[in-house]
């Protein structure tokens, strides 16, 4: 069971996010996509997904793939995505507030990730957990085709924990919610009961160590910036970048950002070209950087392995063979 500090198990009723935090996120100002008057904010982000579907049909690699496919192609990409960046902003809030870890940084950063969705609550923060988990196990899988072995020395956890562990606070913070996620990912029934320790943990333990840096009543909010950088048409990152910022990806992390904290100076969260699959909290520049590589890497990683998400699920639960950064 999952214990607090001063001994015993002590649960404590998490912080609920305000939803208007994602919901102004979602309609933002300066849109990409025109807004009806009083559309709801769900059928707003729905629009913006066919924004992103519309960018992706023009990836001779996916040519293949059918609408309703593409429109999974784009979902998932960006839960995965805007998951990567939440993890990240875990790592800058331990910099930049100078938190206590104990235990791994990178797993205390998923933790992050997953709590912080959960809270926020609603049906879209639910399908960015669920499509973080998909990729985790299609990330595991494809490792296992390409033979590749265990890094068991590596600062991250194995891509199929990482999924289960994502679950697993689900199903902790709601234990009859997310009973079929669990019963279909194979969590046997008793590791599904010690999840709500698991889950309690987790959220009392950040936001304990938050509680001094929440931004309090009346208090001007954090400058928090957005940039999205040029991308070349080289690989169709153009494509992954009209994705981005179809979907308004990093101002729902931003805005959250700038409501929810008081930094010590502002940030940046940019989206911009690397070279290489990535995203990371630059300390020296206060920038949180997410490349557009990642995201076309998440979308060629839908288009293997979609078809049956659950049969990655059990395969990976049977012989673990590699980890994705």
């Amino acid at each position: 069971m999952g214990g607090f500090p001063g001994g015993g198990d002590r649960p404590v009723a998490p912080a609920r996010l305000p939803a208007v935090v994602l919901i102004l996120s979602l309609l933002g100002s300066g849109p990409l996509l025109a807004q009806p008057a009083g559309q709801p904010e769900s059928a707003i982000f729905h629009l913006r997904i066919d924004e992103a579907v519309r960018s992706l049909e023009h990836d001779p690699r996916l040519n293949q793939m059918s609408h309703k496919q593409l429109r999974g192609a784009a979902e998932f990409t960006t839960g995965n995505v805007l998951y990567a960046v939440l993890h990240e902003l875990g790592h800058a809030l331990i910099d930049d507030m100078y938190l206590y870890v104990l235990g791994r940084e990178e797993d205390a950063a998923d933790a992050f990730a997953t709590v912080t969705a959960l809270q926020m609550g609603g049906e879209f923060s639910q399908q960015v957990l669920s499509e973080a988990t998909k990729g985790w196990f299609y990330a595991d899988r494809r490792n296992r085709d390409r033979g590749g072995t265990l890094e068991y020395y590596d600062a991250h956890g194995l891509d199929q924990q990482r999924a289960f562990q994502i679950v697993c606070l689900m199903v902790g913070s709601d234990p009859d919610r997310f009973k079929t996620l669990a019963d279909e990912t194979k969590i046997p029934d008793d590791r599904q009961d010690t999840c709500m320790g698991d889950y309690n943990t987790a959220s009392w333990g950040w936001n304990k160590a938050l509680k001094p840096y929440r931004r309090g009543p009346g208090a001007a909010k954090a400058d928090v910036r957005v940039s999205y950088g040029d991308a070349p048409e080289q690989d169709n990152l153009d494509r992954y970048a009209k994705v981005m910022r179809a979907v308004r990806l990093l101002e729902i992390v931003a805005d959250y950002a700038a409501d929810q904290f008081t930094w010590t100076a502002p940030l940046t969260l940019r989206a911009q070209t690397c070279g290489e699959s990535d995203a990371h909290w630059n300390h020296p520049t206060r920038t949180l950087v997410v490349c557009y590589e990642l995201a076309a890497e998440f979308c060629q990683l839908y288009r293997a392995y979609s078809e049956d998400w659950m049969t990655s699920a059990r395969m990976s639960s049977k012989s673990p063979r590699t980890r994705r950064q």
